[in-house]
């Protein structure tokens, strides 16, 4: 919705045929293509940034039922990255990393449930 707004601010309704009323809408035009890139990427990111990050928290070992001895590594995590969003809130590096240790945490629960 952004864009359609950006580029009916931008573009001005022309009536005359002019060279400057043409300059001035092709000089508007690849703001709006350069604000749809830039959305596109910024979601390409993210989702490339969720997939690294669950790789790498299937690599880190946990134990589930018996917390008095075993691998705490996930558990780790979790408290670091909860640490950090204390000290920096509203980051979204921050919120990804929490939902995907959620995520991971569920998968881990269910597949020793079953």
């Amino acid at each position: 919705m952004s864009i359609v707004s950006n580029y009916t601010k931008h573009s001005p309704i022309t009536l005359s045929g002019s060279s400057y009323d043409d300059k001035i809408i092709k000089k508007s035009i690849p703001s709006v293509i350069v604000n749809l890139v830039e959305e596109q990427s910024l979601v390409d990111m993210e989702s490339s940034f969720r997939i690294r990050y669950s790789n790498e928290l299937r690599s880190k070992k946990q134990q589930i039922y018996d917390k008095d001895r075993g691998f705490n590594e996930l558990d780790d995590e979790k408290r670091s990255v909860l640490q950090q969003m204390m000290r920096t809130p509203g980051r979204r590096g921050e919120i990804i990393k929490e939902e995907e240790i959620s995520k991971e945490f569920a998968r881990r629960f269910f597949e020793t449930s079953r």
